[in-house]
């Protein structure tokens, strides 16, 4: 992976052809902070394993994570994890969740709310202690064992959008609690253990902000082109450089995400901010969380983040990945994103709309047809599983289409989300019946033979119901029906990712779409099911891993 300068900023180019399934580079985060609260299982704050999980070594470690004696928050598996940790980030964020509580008694939920505040600190103290082993000079990235870390001057280049607050919410931040207790931690940790009475706040603020790397007020020193004049230098002050770290925050942190893609926690990690976003990305994210082999012994490493082609790559191609979810509609992602980034996406699937999808001429066969029509081409090769009767659709017109007005489509969405409301009421009261009913009646208003409309099966929020009751129905053992939802979900799945060509989302939903066929003693669909898991799952998550291996001998089992 290389780095250029366009009228973008820096971006990652291919250096080499790279085909799908290739690890093109490997990030370890210069800090991360895990979910501690809601229906995550309680995880070490350093190489995220969690609580009674197998590690990729096969065997098991502590059945129960100890917490840090001293703040009581964060969770470890190991002494080793502990006292890498402490010295990584976790002195700063330690001090911070004890003063904290003792300032506001704060329950779970608001030391839920603080973990991005934490997080800052954490980024803090990883910036202290690369300064302390290495020359404040910038230096390039320094490989080890196959692994990109970041440089101590890293962090501030990454992207932030020209106004990252407005006076309004720049005074909230700043005097809220939280902020005004990190700025204490990070200007006493600058100059260093017992030196405070030595040294006077402003010389304390000095080192706080060389230590973030905003030494000069450079916010657009990589956004500009060689054309533009160069503005007048001046130094930051703290405040600013809090702002702008909490508009980068805010940009550039990536949700780090388990092998079923679930969300875990959060990390920064600058090297892989370097690919900018395309709704048609050429590669994915994925994350490591194992062990990892180091001199003679055996260390517990953060989460490793894995940039993967999920399509080939051609020499010098810029390197991207999406930002927003890709079943948005055009005028979704587009909005979010320059609401959430401060960009209007200009890619090839927004710009030009050039992809396109084979769906029946007939749209009432839509529904199961993506999904069926690749289990026959798996089956029979691509000649044979050819069909007729079938026409190239804009992807845009399959994901979106729909013949009613805006007026129209509010009022069933007003409806969906009451009947939504009602289900989760009932599941709360544990009326199961009454929850799935609600939800069936949700999924019936696209599915009414008497509707006198249309609306494309593959749309964003049928997809988020049947995904919910798909759910619902596999918790209450209602199996037959559980197939019938996730057949139509990765039926969407596969049209919505259709560009993209691999995406281990629909890998996964095969995977457990194969077990329910096996389950259901459907032996030929399971098989060819786990053949198309298998196809797109050693792209995603690499031939080596646990859940291919998996499918390697569920295939054998149903193929005897």
């Amino acid at each position: 992976m290389g780095v250029k300068t366009g009228p973008h900023g820096l971006h990652a180019v291919a250096t080499e052809d790279i085909p799908a399934g290739a690890v093109i580079v490997q990030c370890l985060p210069l800090a991360q902070s895990p979910i501690i609260h809601g229906p995550a299982k309680p995880t070490c704050f350093r190489c995220f394993f969690q609580e009674g999980d197998d590690d990729l070594s096969g065997r098991r470690k502590k059945e129960t994570l100890f917490r840090c004696s001293r703040c009581q928050i964060a969770r470890y598996c190991s002494k080793e994890c502990q006292l890498s940790d402490w010295n990584e980030g976790h002195k700063l964020e330690c001090q911070f969740y004890v003063k904290q509580r003792k300032m506001q008694h704060i329950s779970a939920s608001g030391e839920e709310a603080a973990m991005p505040k934490a997080l800052m600190l954490r980024v803090f103290a990883a910036l202290k202690l690369s300064r302390d082993k290495q020359s404040v000079a910038e230096t390039p990235m320094i490989k080890d064992v196959g692994v990109v870390k970041c440089g101590p001057m890293h962090f501030s280049s990454l992207a932030v959008s020209p106004q990252h607050h407005s006076p309004s919410e720049s005074v909230k931040v700043l005097n809220s609690v939280e902020m005004r207790l990190i700025k204490s931690i990070m200007m006493k940790h600058a100059i260093g253990k017992g030196k405070d009475n030595d040294t006077s706040l402003d010389e304390q603020t000095v080192a706080a902000v060389q230590i973030w790397g905003y030494d000069k007020s450079d916010d657009h020193k990589h956004n500009r082109t060689n054309d533009e004049e160069k503005p007048k230098e001046k130094l930051f002050t703290l405040d600013q450089a809090l702002l702008r770290t909490d508009d980068a925050f805010r940009k550039n942190n990536f949700g780090i995400l388990d092998a079923l893609h679930s969300s875990i926690g959060e990390g920064v990690y600058p090297c892989a901010a370097l690919l900018n976003h395309s709704c048609a990305p050429n590669a994915i994210l994925s994350y490591k969380l194992d062990s990892g082999v180091v001199g003679k012994g055996e260390a517990f490493h953060p989460p490793l983040l894995q940039i993967v082609a999920c399509r080939d790559i051609a020499k010098g191609e810029e390197l991207t990945h999406s930002y927003v979810d890709l079943m948005l509609s055009t005028k979704e992602r587009q909005t979010r994103l320059l609401k959430t980034h401060g960009f209007t996406c200009e890619c090839k699937r927004c710009a030009e709309g050039e992809f396109v999808v084979l769906l029946p001429q007939d749209r009432t066969l839509w529904g199961k047809w993506p999904l069926e029509h690749r289990l026959r081409v798996i089956d029979q090769g691509e000649r044979n599983g050819e069909e007729n009767n079938v026409e190239r659709v804009d992807l845009e017109t399959a994901l979106n289409q729909c013949s009613l007005g805006e007026r129209d489509r509010a009022a069933i969405l007003d409806c969906m989300e009451l009947l939504l409301g009602k289900a989760n009421q009932s599941m709360l009261s544990d009326d199961v019946e009454e929850e799935l009913d609600c939800l069936r009646t949700v999924v019936n208003l696209w599915e009414d033979e008497d509707i006198d409309w249309w609306w494309t099966p593959f749309n964003l929020p049928l997809y988020s119901v049947r995904s919910q009751y798909f759910t619902a129905l596999l918790a209450n053992q209602k199996i037959e029906e559980a197939v019938d939802q996730l057949e139509f979900i990765v039926s969407t799945l596969i049209i919505a990712f259709s560009h993209v060509q691999n995406h281990p989302l629909l890998g996964l939903q095969l995977f457990t779409l194969g077990d329910l066929y096996a389950c259901m003693r459907r032996g030929r669909k399971a098989y060819l099911t786990y053949l198309y898991a298998k196809e797109l799952m050693t792209v995603t998550h690499g031939v080596d891993h646990p859940m291919v291996i998996q499918l390697d001998h569920k295939i054998a089992e149903q193929a005897n």
